[in-house]
């Protein structure tokens, strides 16, 4: 009966991690600006960046707990990520709180079911001890009755042994990401920080301390999700083309504009040439002596010929 529960309990939390939405933030169907605050905190846009309409800093600078954290434009979902949250690659999709996406869920593990998470590991962890213990137990009833030794009563029952093997390995699994993150949760990191170091350097302002960490992950109130995955799709409206807006023609191709840019250049490029060259002419007409027959060649390009100087007689 017991191991019923525990398996059901272990399933349970496993549908409940996986079908849970992790804190996916919408994107933008257009590169607008969004401001985002972590608490009471107020952004500020990172000094020396200039920003158009179509192009925003890669990063900016926002308050949390009054120390200034730089987050990152996502050019995916065209919005500034919250601090502690990243984009997925295998989900294409920003998450808050991004702790790992976990292959073995099939989900993302972020804000809204990284408790759920830790339920699930700690569950399968207590399970595969609760198994292996009452699997030893049975091998030490048998030893006792039947006055063997370890090796007779294994051969009188072989589901214990197996069970005693898997559990021992899995054990090591699940008791390790454990364990692993029951440090993480009293650090108040995620997997993705404490890989990257980026709360290693003694600086971890999410740190609130060991009994606050803990109240913050199992006690605080879910955010509901951002999404409302109920809703009807909204239909898109194709923008009018140019004939249909005044009867403009369609823009001509770019490759026409830089053929005619590439005109425009060579023409300037001789224009100038046959100017340098008229003004060399004119400063060696003016450097040659009257009595004295000057040959002056002209640029093959050049419309206008060099006058020839006749000798006095």
């Amino acid at each position: 009966m017991v191991i019923r529960l525990k398996v059901s309990q272990v399933l349970i939390l496993l549908f409940v991690t996986s079908a849970r939405e992790p804190g996916i933030i919408p994107r933008h169907s257009n590169p607008l600006e969004e401001e985002f605050q972590y608490g009471s905190s107020s952004a500020a846009v990172a000094e020396g960046r200039q920003k158009t309409s179509d192009q925003f800093p890669q990063t900016k600078e926002v308050l949390v707990h009054g120390i200034p954290v730089r987050v990152k434009y996502c050019c995916t979902c065209m919005l500034y990520r919250p601090p502690r949250c990243s984009h997925c690659s295998i989900c294409d999709n920003c998450v808050e709180r991004f702790d790992h996406h976990c292959g073995w869920v099939g989900q993302c593990i972020g804000l809204r079911n990284y408790r759920y998470f830790f339920m699930f590991i700690s569950s399968a962890t207590l399970l595969c001890i609760y198994v292996f213990s009452m699997s030893a137990l049975n091998i030490k009833v048998l030893m006792d009755n039947y006055n063997g030794t370890v090796w007779k009563a294994m051969q009188k029952s072989p589901p214990s042994v197996i069970l005693m093997a898997y559990c021992s390995i899995f054990l090591w699994f699940v008791g390790g990401l454990t364990g692993y993150h029951l440090y993480l949760i009293a650090t108040n990191q995620t997997t993705r920080e404490n890989h990257r170091s980026i709360a290693a350097n003694g600086s971890n302002i999410y740190d609130r301390g060991c009994r606050s960490n803990f109240i913050e992950i199992f006690c605080t109130k879910t955010k509901p999700s951002r999404n409302n995955f109920r809703a009807l799709a909204q239909e898109e409206v194709p923008q009018a083309e140019p004939e249909e807006l005044g009867g403009e023609l369609n823009p001509r191709p770019k490759v026409e504009d830089d053929l005619e840019i590439g005109e425009i250049l060579l023409t300037i490029s001789l224009r100038r040439n046959i100017e340098e060259t008229d003004a060399d002419i004119c400063s060696r007409e003016s450097n040659s002596p009257r009595n004295t027959l000057s040959e002056v060649e002209s640029d093959p390009s050049s419309d206008h010929l060099a006058p020839t100087i006749r000798p006095d007689v």
